[in-house]
C-alpha cells in the first residue's frame, strides 16, 4: 500500500509538497528523508503527533518512546490502523513549528518508482532555525535582452544614443585618472 500525504506549513498560503510513501516505512526513516528534501539539519529533536479526522491529538511518536512507540517501530501502516489520518512533522519543538501532513488518498505500489517519492512541490523550503516561515521576495520582471528590470517601451529612443560624444571619446586616451586627446600635453 502507498499513501499520498499533501504537506502544508499553518503559516504559508503557497508552501505545499505532496509524498507518496510506502505503507511499511518507519515514521524514522520518513523523518530522515525529510531532513534531507527540506535542508533541515540532522541533530535536532523531532516529533511526530497523529491527529484522528476529528482533529483530536491520538499519539505522540518520538526518537524514542512516549507511550506511543518511537518513530523506528511506528510504520505508515500503523497510523493509518489507528484512524489517523493527520500527522504534524514537529521540527521545532521550542516554537511549536511543524509540517502539517494530511492523508490525501491511497493508491498501489509502482515497480518503476523509489519511495519515498515527491510528486509536487511549491514554495521554498523552511528555515528551521527562524521563528517563521518567510515567503521568498518578489522578483522583478526581467527584459529578455538585458540585465535590468523593465520600465517603460521595450525599444530605446534615439535620444538614449549619442553617437557624437562616443565618436570625439574615441581620439581620446584613458590614463587611469582622466581622458585626455593623444596630442595633449598631460601636466
Amino acid at each position: 500500500m502507498v499513501y499520498q500525504f499533501r504537506a502544508t506549513i499553518p503559516e504559508s498560503k503557497i508552501f505545499f509538497r505532496v509524498y507518496e510513501i510506502k505503507g511499511d516505512m518507519s515514521l524514522f526513516k520518513f523523518n530522515l528523508f525529510l531532513v534531507d528534501d527540506l535542508g533541515f539539519s540532522p541533530d535536532q529533536m523531532v516529533l511526530f503527533e497523529g491527529y484522528d479526522a476529528a482533529g483530536a491529538l491520538c499519539s505522540e511518536y518520538g526518537l524514542f518512546d512516549l507511550g506511543d512507540g518511537s518513530m523506528d517501530t511506528v510504520t505508515f501502516d500503523k497510523v493509518a490502523a489507528r484512524g489517523e489520518s493527520e500527522l504534524h512533522y514537529c521540527f521545532d519543538l521550542r516554537n511549536n513549528r511543524y509540517i502539517k501532513l494530511v492523508l490525501e488518498g491511497e493508491s498501489g505500489e509502482s515497480p518503476m518508482r523509489a519511495y519515498p517519492h515527491l510528486v509536487a512541490e511549491n514554495g521554498q523550503n523552511p528555515d528551521q532555525f527562524r521563528a517563521r516561515y518567510e515567503e521568498a521576495p518578489a522578483v522583478p520582471k526581467l527584459h529578455p535582452y538585458r540585465d535590468s528590470a523593465v520600465i517603460g517601451d521595450d525599444e530605446p529612443d534615439d535620444d538614449d544614443l549619442d553617437d557624437e560624444d562616443e565618436e570625439e571619446d574615441d581620439d581620446k586616451i584613458f590614463d587611469g585618472e582622466e581622458l585626455y586627446d593623444e596630442g595633449e600635453d598631460k601636466e
